[in-house]
């Protein structure tokens, strides 16, 4: 740990800056604090920037979240972590400040030991990103990543990636590779450059991001398993939006070849789908990349030997190259074998394709699955973190405006809704889902069995999230705070 470590407490309570203080002289490698308040705050930790900053905020503080994005946007205290201590907070207010990039929170009343523990991991963290900036600078300066994007280049993508794998299976850590590709609209560098900041935003700081090649990226994903890996692309997706269509392939790394690895990502990303779906790599796609290949070199073996030549002709140079004997009954027997020969080939060819069809169609089901699978997961994560934390949302609000109504809840995999009843005025939203990937949305206001308000629409599990959620909850709810306020 530095010697020289700087501290910056942020607060306008005189009581809660005498109170964190005296509890950093616990620190012994610290060898100053500064402390100032919201007005002075900005301007003085640009002229000094901290290793450290304890942010103090009051209730659900809206200027705390204001500074935390300013301190975040400047570019010298963008990596400064910031340990934010609100002596009262909503669950909300705390997943903002997270989201705006906060390194910690601490719990209300103050402890020692916590703010001790929690300071020592920060400064421990602000010298390991500074460290990641000499590297990064270092490698920028010898020209294998790209000093604007974070990225390593085309010429070293792959020798970096087997480098970042070998360190991650010596550490025994789970890690996932996945290859994106993305179709844009308009080929402009403005669709590149914002495709490339969605990519940097959906990943953490120990993640890599190598160019394959121009809108192609490998992304290694550190200590994740497959399931961490559908969240992190979800959120690129949904950053996204109609900017581009993608298609993406993504393998757990175990056991299998570096060279092995790379190829079946390939052969998956070119199977995949131009709409979104994340393709997961199994074993029975290394097993159909290894057939595959195989048949392919010997098809262009024959190919090239023959020159596409027709059969007949095969035949024709064939009997040619026959040496003519005096014995009539040798020649017959050299053509008959060459025949069946010919004959073999063609009913190889008919099972080949066969097979290939046969092949082409298990895949089909197998990516169907696998989707199915995924969508699933998305679907059960976003129960929880969506829909069930928005009904109770709304629930409350309006049971607090309005104190008869009557509310009813249920959050259950494959039918939700909510249903609100004041003075025979009723509310009704149901959300079903069809097991696969289309959620279908049912609205309805009526009053004494009359209908006054319906709406119903389809909307995939990709396309849905928080935001959009809200949005549908908050414009029919407020067409039926209209009705009753009008009754």
């Amino acid at each position: 740990m530095s010697s020289n470590n700087q501290i910056a407490i942020i607060s306008d309570s005189d009581f809660a800056v005498q109170e964190i203080t005296n509890m950093l002289v616990l620190l012994r490698d610290v060898d100053k604090v500064e402390c100032y308040d919201y007005f002075d705050a900005e301007d003085a930790i640009k002229n000094k920037v901290p290793n450290v900053i304890i942010l103090h905020s009051n209730e659900n503080d809206k200027n705390s979240l204001k500074l935390i994005k300013k301190i975040k946007d400047y570019k010298e205290t963008k990596n400064t972590p910031i340990i934010l201590y609100p002596e009262q907070a909503t669950s909300d207010y705390i997943v903002e400040a997270f989201d705006l990039g906060v390194s910690d929170i601490l719990s209300y009343p103050l402890k020692d030991y916590e703010l001790i523990i929690r300071t020592i991991w920060a400064i421990q963290k602000n010298e390991a990103f500074y460290m990641d900036e000499v590297k990064n600078s270092f490698l920028s300066k010898l020209d294998i990543i790209d000093e604007e994007t974070g990225f390593c280049k085309e010429e070293f993508c792959l020798q970096y990636i087997e480098a970042v794998i070998k360190k991650a299976k010596e550490n025994n850590q789970n890690s996932c590779l996945m290859l994106i590709k993305t179709y844009p609209a308009l080929n402009l560098k403005e669709d590149r450059k914002t495709f490339t900041k969605t990519l940097s935003s959906a990943i953490r700081k120990n993640d890599v991001i190598a160019v394959k090649e121009p809108d192609t990226y490998y992304i290694l994903l550190s200590k994740a398993k497959l399931s961490g890996v559908y969240s992190v692309y979800e959120r690129i997706m949904s950053k996204l939006g109609p900017l581009a269509a993608t298609s993406a392939s993504v393998v757990e790394i175990k056991d299998e070849l570096f060279e092995n690895i790379i190829s079946v990502l390939d052969y998956t990303l070119n199977k995949a789908p131009k709409n979104g779906e994340l393709v997961v790599v199994g074993e029975q796609d290394f097993i159909d990349l290894y057939s595959s290949e195989s048949e392919l070199g010997i098809s262009d073996i024959l190919e090239d030997e023959s020159e596409d030549k027709s059969d007949d002709k095969m035949i024709e140079e064939l009997n040619d190259e026959i040496v003519v004997e005096k014995d009539d009954d040798k020649l017959d027997l050299g053509i008959k074998i060459m025949q069946e020969k010919i004959n073999n080939i063609d009913y190889e060819k008919e099972a080949a394709l066969r097979r290939q069809k046969s092949e082409q169609k298990l895949d089909e089901t197998n990516a169907d699955k696998r989707s199915a699978i995924l969508y699933k997961q998305s679907w059960a994560k976003k129960l929880n973190l969506v829909v069930e934390p928005l009904f109770k949302k709304y629930a409350a609000k309006f049971q607090e405006e309005f104190s008869t109504l009557v509310a009813d809840i249920s959050v259950e995999p494959f039918n939700c809704f909510m249903n609100f009843d004041k003075d025979e005025i009723k509310y009704n939203i149901k959300i079903e889902y069809d097991e696969i990937k289309t959620l279908k949305f049912t609205i309805n206001v009526y009053a004494i069995e009359t209908e006054l308000e319906s709406d119903s629409f389809d909307i995939e599990v990709m396309d849905f999230d928080f935001e959009k959620f809200n949005i549908i909850l908050k414009t029919s709810l407020d067409e039926y705070k209209n009705y009753l306020q009008t009754s």
